[in-house]
């Protein structure tokens, strides 16, 4: 092996061994605060909302098996996905399928969005909660079906789990068609209507969602931030998946070519593993810290259910204080009130120390411990 294979044998492990879970990591918990966000009850009423969801819950299980699968075949070894014929073969099609309704959940948002921006009645009508759950499970159908190619014909070869001979030649095919051609396609298609529609209509923002009593075409802001995290959506896929079918093309029209050197094999491998493993599954990972970046609703949304969530674990933080304080009045003999001020009981601990010397004095230490509402400690001696 010469120095440039070798070169980039090692950076392909550097960067399973040290990005992968840093990757992984980031990618769950982005997507976990997408879930969480777009499960709430007023998200679940916007179409393009249930949409989103979708395709989050097709991250999180495409960066699972896409990217934690090659950090388990690398920690620990051997590979169990080119050992075992039946999960080589599911592992192929829980990604294929994860990656293609991904694509199409972002593509059917930006659909939904050219909706509801339409001049036409009509066209609106199909802007709906409803219509959204039954395309998703449509469209879930609908992926199951066509990649079920692939646990048929995929195989196992020189180490490596993949589609090989007539059959790989067909799917490089498939891939460049569905990824590179179609749903980008469709996409941009879409995306220019939206800014179409949004220059011919009149757009008014509104703090609250139109009624059905108002017959013109109006936006909430809440629909002008989904319009703007899809664009950025469908732009952010673009630029990062760009390279998969562009690859996989190359691969189709060199596989042909005979006595390959070694340093072209290595390099042709490391560009497929970039196109692949880094860009097209890095779009997964960062997608929730874009939306952090461009929408100021999505952020304030996310540091309010933080804040919700900090403010419900310290009244449990205070009853538990309190409570070892009662404990260890209890063991030292002393007896503690509870005295009630209409709105929260007022934990008082009175601790009196005696000592030898003339004029005796007592010291009287009262710990006031608010419970509920009240938030100050006030310790006077």
């Amino acid at each position: 092996m010469s120095s440039l294979s070798s070169s980039l044998v090692f950076a392909q492990q550097t960067i399973i061994r040290y990005g992968f879970p840093v990757s992984l990591t980031l990618g769950n918990i982005g997507n976990f605060f997408i879930i969480v966000v777009f499960c709430r009850k007023k998200h679940r009423r916007n179409p393009c909302s249930l949409y989103l969801l979708a395709a989050a819950v097709f991250s999180i299980i495409g960066i699972n098996w896409g990217i934690g699968s090659n950090m388990y075949a690398l920690y620990q070894p051997p590979d169990p996905f080119i050992q075992s014929l039946f999960l080589c073969r599911f592992r192929g099609y829980i990604l294929q399928t994860s990656s293609l309704l991904y694509k199409c959940m972002i593509l059917l948002g930006c659909v939904d969005r050219f909706a509801l921006t339409s001049p036409r009645a009509g066209i609106r009508a199909f802007s709906k909660p409803k219509f959204a759950l039954k395309m998703i499970g449509g469209f879930i159908l609908f992926g199951l079906l066509i990649s079920i190619h692939l646990p048929i014909n995929q195989t196992i070869l020189n180490n490596r789990c993949l589609p090989s001979g007539t059959y790989g030649f067909f799917f490089s095919i498939y891939q460049v068609c569905i990824f590179g051609v179609i749903l980008p396609i469709s996409q941009i298609f879409f995306s220019f209507l939206i800014v179409k529609n949004l220059k011919l209509v009149r757009v008014r923002i509104q703090p609250m969602p139109a009624t059905d009593s108002i017959p013109q075409n109006i936006l909430t802001r809440h629909d002008i931030t989904l319009i703007k995290l899809i664009l950025t959506e469908i732009i952010l896929g673009i630029l990062l998946t760009t390279l998969y079918p562009i690859s996989t093309l190359y691969s189709i029209l060199t596989s042909n070519l005979l006595n390959k050197s070694a340093d072209r094999i290595a390099i042709e491998s490391f560009m497929s593993f970039l196109a692949l493993i880094i860009l097209f599954y890095l779009n997964y990972c960062i997608t929730f810290y874009i939306y952090l970046a461009i929408s100021k609703p999505f952020r304030q949304e996310i540091k309010q259910m933080v804040l919700k969530t900090i403010k419900r674990l310290e009244p449990e933080q205070i009853n538990t204080g309190a409570h070892s304080i009662n404990k260890d009045s209890v063991q030292n003999g002393q007896k503690p009130k509870r005295v009630g001020d209409g709105s929260a009981s007022i934990l008082t601990v009175s601790l009196a120390f005696s000592g030898q010397c003339d004029g005796v004095q007592s010291l009287l230490t009262t710990t006031t411990y608010p419970t509920d509402n009240n938030l100050a400690l006030t310790h006077a001696l």
